[in-house]
């Protein structure tokens, strides 16, 4: 009685491991669910959001983060000039800039910086 019982334990692991190798691929469906999370967000969205679009007049700045001067970012652009570029609370920012880097900066009418975008994977270097 005793070893038909083992052979009874034996067969069901052997069938339970079968079983559980058995378990089908990821269909290219489900593989493709993860596909998009991080661009769907929210956070995503703003980025791809056109700045200029919001109320009243936008300007465009491009350089180099010189240094941080408070709430402040000091700025050289190509045209050879600093230009200081203040941030407050609603200023988005898509990650923050640090001394070298390059950024595009969006200001409103009164030069406050609504948008500030990391750019250094779009600067060529002479």
């Amino acid at each position: 009685m005793m070893r038909l019982q083992g052979i009874v334990y034996m067969m069901s692991m052997v069938w339970l491991t079968a079983c559980a190798s058995q378990a089908p691929e990821p269909t290219s469906y489900q593989s493709a669910l993860g596909i998009g999370i991080v661009e769907g967000t929210k956070g995503y969205q703003q980025l791809q959001e056109d700045p200029t679009l919001g109320n009243g007049v936008v300007t465009k700045v491009r350089g180099q983060v010189q240094h941080i001067e408070g709430a402040a970012y000091i700025v050289h652009t190509n045209s050879q000039s600093d230009v200081r570029l203040p941030v407050d609370e609603n200023t988005r920012i898509d990650r923050p800039a640090h001394k070298g880097d390059w950024i595009d900066a969006y200001i409103n009418e009164v030069g406050v910086a609504i948008f500030i975008r990391n750019v250094d994977d779009q600067i060529e270097l002479e």
